[in-house]
């Protein structure tokens, strides 16, 4: 089984990682709803990464064993890797249109809430369980305001 300190750790790696996604994503739009939802965003997982970080730092206790602690990430870590976490690989230039954008931005949130709710069933602390379970209703409302941006056809262009 895994700590909610391990699924933090990588929790925090991908919010840094969509948060510097979005803001890269401020430059492709025009529309001001959509700019306005890309920098909730941005700040959105910016919060979570912090809140994820402070939260590891107070897990740490003094009994801790380091070397089981650092496989522990390196086997989380192996199993997520492929996952579509990161979106550095992603051409944002062939992305010709808000939809499309919008698209890969809403993979990357369920992505990020499938891994949530992965860790969400192996944890066995009652009080971390739920802890993860107020990060994942976040996660969930990222994607309805993705989904609504994306339903009202907003206007993008290309770089």
């Amino acid at each position: 089984m895994f700590s909610l300190r391990d699924v933090l750790d990588m929790a925090a790696k991908i919010e840094r990682n969509g948060e510097k996604v979005y803001r890269q994503a401020l430059a492709r739009t025009e529309d001001p709803e959509l700019a306005e939802m890309l920098v909730w965003m941005a700040d959105q997982e910016a919060q979570h990464a912090d809140y994820f970080e402070d939260q590891r730092l107070s897990l740490v206790g003094e009994e801790d064993n380091i070397l089981l602690e650092e496989l522990g990430r390196l086997m989380l870590e192996s199993i997520v890797g492929d996952r579509g976490f990161s979106l550095e690989d992603v051409d944002f230039s062939q992305i010709a249109d808000v939809n499309q954008l919008l698209r890969v931005m809403i993979e990357f949130e369920l992505d990020t809430l499938e891994f949530y709710r992965l860790f969400h069933t192996l944890i066995g602390n009652e009080s971390e369980r739920r802890q993860l379970g107020r990060i994942i209703a976040d996660e969930e409302e990222h994607i309805r305001k993705l989904m609504t941006c994306r339903d009202k056809n907003l206007a993008c262009h290309k770089s």
